[in-house]
């Protein structure tokens, strides 16, 4: 841990010899919560509430299914909702596997776009220190 920290201090070190370090944003990394909210943001937000919207009737339809299951004495409809159950677990869970990804891609995005942005820095001052 002291090691990661050690190199934190190094790249902040960096950052602050820039003149634009401000433009790098902060150096800390958005917590879940941000970055779930951060989804519902951009030009693929509409995809975000349609996944959001499936992902709350499949659950709402896994209760239903998880209370009629143990409501009922025929096999027959307790095999039917059982199966009906896992299906809109399974469903729920790839909506929620594909919101990670979405999440995933947005850090991942960040932080390449704050190496362009250090790339350039460091190529300006390439730049002047061989006019020189």
């Amino acid at each position: 841990m002291t090691k990661h920290n050690e190199i934190d201090d190094q790249i902040r070190a960096a950052l602050a010899e820039v003149p634009d370090a401000q433009l790098a944003g902060p150096f800390e990394h958005a917590g879940v919560i941000e970055l779930f909210l951060s989804t519902f943001r951009g030009r693929n937000r509409w995809i975000t509430w349609i996944v959001m919207f499936w992902a709350i009737t499949f659950f709402v339809l896994a209760v239903i299914s998880a209370v009629k299951f143990f409501q009922t004495d025929d096999v027959q409809q307790q095999v039917l909702f059982g199966a009906a159950f896992i299906v809109c677990m399974m469903a729920n869970g790839m909506l929620k596997t594909w919101q990670w990804m979405q999440m995933d891609k947005i850090v991942i995005l960040r932080e390449i776009k704050r190496l362009e942005l250090q790339v350039a820095h460091l190529t300006a001052r390439l730049a002047n220190k061989s006019d020189d």
